[in-house]
């Protein structure tokens, strides 16, 4: 019972936090945003997109690009159940958040317990990014739940070598490519990790593949209907290896991650880095404390961390924060691993600089960042798509 209550002061906590000025913060919509509410409003009242596409798998926003199922559909369900409101499509970011809390719950009372569930929890709702993207209707925080729901179904294969969880993780892993167009490049490195974990054996990997292959499938037929929708804007020019190892390396740029934050004035205050730079001490020692205890869940949670951006080196941007939110899962649970390995006081400590983080953090997000980005999300931003929805 204890724990269940614990649970339900999280989500609660999570949908207060997040939504707090939710409609306010930032100050408007941009042309992503009108692109995915303005089509789930469409699907959610007669199944069909802007252009007349009856339950598209992808569907094209005009004067934007294409949008992917998951977060179209996701947010056309909000609209059904709670009406149709700018605060429900940027709410249904937030639902993807409350829903990685939930799996969170499970995968660490499954391999660590309950105080681990807490520590892991607070890190990640106060991580920077998330309060950033759960203040979108963008399809970059949706990826969460899948890499959450991987995880878990592997930590649930390491204590029962079930063929079930194998074939789950692939499912989710699947479902995930359809999520983000990052996770085009995502998956079929967390695959691999997976198959290597699993290299003894055989009969497990074919379950895995038989998760997740399909989705791989349905991904190269959809290529041929829905043209620019399976490979974006994805270069077809091979970069040199200093320019492939120069993206790839600019990910874990400690400046980045812990101070700057991404390179765009969207998805970044540019006075805070993508975690928090409190967080980087306990992260630092995660990764001692894994290296040493030699786990194998533990492994795989930090060869993920820094081996699943690989293929981001044929992109061409860098500092892109919002792009790597798939490595937000493996963060929170290396860093919380790190924590549990000090001492009371130092624990102690360091959520205090937590706190003294966040506050500062969230104290100019809501109060000072709106002012700093107003020209960037033009304006009347919220009159405009109330008008279109109308129409």
């Amino acid at each position: 019972m204890k724990k269940i209550v614990i649970l339900t002061l999280s989500i609660i906590f999570t949908l207060i936090f997040l939504s707090y000025k939710l409609t306010q913060v930032p100050p408007g919509i941009n042309g992503d945003e009108s692109g995915i509410g303005y089509n789930a409003i469409l699907i959610s009242r007669n199944l069909t997109d802007e252009n007349g596409n009856f339950l598209p798998l992808f569907v094209f926003a005009k004067g934007s690009d294409w949008k992917q199922p998951v977060s179209v559909y996701s947010t056309a369900l909000v609209f059904r159940i709670f009406g149709t409101s700018f605060w429900a499509l940027r709410a249904t970011s937030i639902l993807f958040v409350i829903t990685s809390v939930i799996i969170l719950y499970f995968l660490t009372k499954e391999m660590f317990g309950i105080k681990f569930f807490v520590v892991s929890f607070i890190i990640l709702v106060t991580t920077p990014i998330i309060l950033i993207q759960s203040h979108l209707a963008l399809e970059n925080i949706t990826v969460l739940p899948f890499i959450f729901f991987w995880l878990l179904m592997l930590s649930k294969n390491i204590k029962r070598k079930k063929p079930t969880y194998l074939f789950m993780s692939g499912v989710s892993l699947g479902i995930g490519i359809f999520s983000y167009l990052g996770m085009r490049l995502v998956v079929p490195v967390l695959s691999l990790i997976t198959i290597i974990h699993l290299r003894k054996n055989i009969k497990l990997i074919i379950y895995f593949l038989l998760g997740v292959l399909p989705f791989f499938i349905l991904l190269y037929i959809a290529d041929f209907y829905y043209p620019g929708a399976v490979v974006g804007r994805f270069s077809s020019v091979l970069p040199s290896v200093n320019e492939f190892l120069l993206r790839y390396i600019s990910i874990f740029d400690l400046s980045f991650l812990f101070l700057k934050g991404d390179a765009t004035a969207y998805h970044s205050t540019g006075k805070a880095g993508m975690f928090l730079v409190a967080v980087l001490p306990i992260f630092f020692m995660g990764v001692y404390k894994i290296l040493k205890g030699n786990k194998p869940f533990e492994i795989i949670v930090l060869t993920s961390f820094f081996l699943t951006p690989v293929l981001f080196g044929f992109i061409p941007d860098i500092y892109r924060a919002s792009r790597v939110l798939f490595l937000v899962p493996f963060f929170v649970m290396i860093s919380t691993i790190g924590f549990l390995g000090l001492t009371r006081r130092i624990q102690a400590l360091i959520l205090v600089l937590i706190v003294i983080n966040v506050f500062a953090f969230a104290k100019d997000y809501w109060f000072n960042y709106p002012n700093r980005v107003r020209e960037v999300f033009s304006t009347p931003i919220e009159k405009t798509y109330e008008f279109r929805v109308k129409r």
